[in-house]
This record gives structure tokens, sequence and C-alpha cells, in this order.
């Protein structure tokens, strides 16, 4: 099942979505709706409440009741948010593409590279990144994000996937050149709005085999990563293995997954992000990930 954040009237609820989010005749249940109370047995109409009281046991309520038809909205009528608009934590991980390495000339590291993303860097679908003036180099990294379900601690890698609710797509905004003065990941990847994210969530049993989608990027309708899940170093089941290993995984996580080859910095001019220019993310099953990007006040961090 296919799940959205959405604002209607100035409202945001979880809805399901019926489609992919990229035709206007798509739809969204509104599961707010006094129609769709029985199918959540008690359970906020919000997705973050929806994955800790299991998010399979309420697809299965969801399934029994039926979707309302008087629940229903036509998505032009709805503002997608990020599927999770305030998620906890974000777990990103960096250096995790064979062809990405490859490309670089680096090494392969013998375990994940990892970083913290805040939450003020969510954007949802179609929402503004917002670059501020002076930032220098800007790169998009277009990702497949798992979201913890279970919390995880110390699992094995046989059992790691058990404990993924769902995938959506993700872009790691990351200001690059900053990023190489500071020698870490902290500041260049956590400007707002530098974690567009969306534009559903598809349950775990949509998404069989995480090692195996094509993930791409356009910018302004040309192809700049083409890659495949199948090339990570460390798959999902892996970094989930190793990341509740270093401390518990609790519901409602997001761990973005790391980036294919072809970043800006590696096209040669480096193709870093300007204002005006729109990136599409496409995780394959998980829709379209699109967004404009604006310049924004220098920032004084």
């Amino acid at each position: 099942m296919k799940f959205v954040t959405f604002s209607a009237h100035g409202v945001a609820r979880a809805g399901v979505l019926l489609g992919d989010a990229s035709d206007t005749a798509d739809r969204v249940v509104d599961l707010a709706h006094p129609s769709m109370r029985e199918a959540l047995q008690g359970v906020a109409p919000q997705l973050q409440a929806m994955i800790e009281a299991g998010l399979p046991d309420v697809i299965k309520a969801i399934h029994a009741h039926g979707l309302a038809k008087d629940a229903t909205l036509p998505l032009d009528a709805v503002t997608l948010m990020a599927p999770l608009p305030a998620p906890r934590r974000i777990f990103g991980v960096a250096h995790n593409y064979r062809d990405a390495l490859a490309e670089r000339g680096m090494a392969h590291p013998e375990k994940p590279v990892l970083f913290l993303k805040a939450p003020r860097t969510i954007a949802g679908p179609g929402h503004q990144v917002i670059m501020p003036a002076g930032i220098g180099g800007v790169t998009w990294e277009a990702e497949l994000a798992a979201v913890i379900g279970v919390r995880a601690e110390n699992v094995t890698k046989e059992n790691a996937l058990g404990h993924v609710a769902a995938y959506g797509c993700f872009n790691d905004i990351s200001a690059s050149e900053i990023i190489k003065a500071d020698g870490h990941f902290d500041r260049g990847k956590n400007f707002p709005t530098f974690g567009p994210f969306g534009p559903f969530l598809a349950s775990r049993d949509e998404v069989p085999n995480p090692q195996g989608l094509r993930v791409s990027l356009k910018v302004d309708g040309l192809t700049l990563q083409s890659g495949s899940t199948r090339d990570m170093l460390f798959g999902v089941a892996d970094l989930i293995c190793y990341l509740s290993g270093l401390q518990a995984l609790e519901p409602g996580d997001i761990i973005a997954t790391g980036t294919p080859a072809g970043v800006a910095g590696m096209h040669k001019p480096p193709a870093w992000l300007k204002p005006g220019s729109t990136v599409e993310v496409e995780v394959e099953g998980l829709g379209r990930l699109t967004n404009p990007i604006t310049e924004g006040p220098a920032s004084d961090a």
C-alpha cells in the first residue's frame, strides 16, 4: 500500500495514495475522514502513529474495512507533504555505491560511512530547496530511503528487513564545497530543505527486493544519475544490522542509503545546482520526487 501525508484546508493527515502521484487522475483516500475511522482502530491518522502501531497490521485493517468512496479526494485538491514531515532521526550513508567509488577512484570502505541529517532538512515533494547565497558548490544525491517500523537493536542481517516499515525516495542535497572545506559532513548536509523526501511511502510488501531498484536523477530534464541499488556496497539489510549494533533504531527512523555515480562535482565542468533549476529523483516503484531550486539569504552558520 502507498501512503502519503497531505494537507487540505490547513490540516495535515495521512492518506492512501491511489496511483503514483504523477497523474492528475490519481486519488488520495483521507484516513482522517469519518468513514475511515473504524479502519484505523483507534490509531491516529498520522503516518508516524501508524508506523508505531505496526504498519502491516494497519494495512490489514484497512484492507478488511475497504477504502470509502466518500473519503476519496482528487490529488490536485491536496498538497503533498513529506511522508514523515518531522522524523525523529535521519541516518545518511556516504560512499556506498561501487560505481560512485570507482568514479572517484576511492577504495571501498570496510564499514558504512555514516552521518546524521537534521529533521529540519526535510522538504516535501514540490517544495523549494533553498540554497543560501554564496554557499558554493551544491550537489544532488538520489537515494533509496528505508523507514524503520519495528525497534531494531543488534539485529542480524537475515532478520534486518523485517524491521522496515516502508521505502521512499530521498534527495540528500549536499553543500559539497563546504563539506570539503570543513573536513566533515555536519554543516554541509544540514541546511534547511536539504532533505527532500517523498512523494509517498510504499509499504515493505510492495518492495520485495530493495537491492534490485533503478535509481535515477534529472536536472531540468537531463539525466545526470542512473544506477541501481544492486550496486550498493552495503545493502539495506547490512545497514540496519550495522546501525542497530551501534544504537537501537526506532519506528520512524529514516536511513538514506547512499547515491550512485554522477553527483554534480564529478561532471566536467562540475554541474552544481543553480537557482531556477528543477531536480527529479526516481526510485523504481517509489514515484518521482520533484523539487525546484531557489536562492535564499546567505547563511551565518
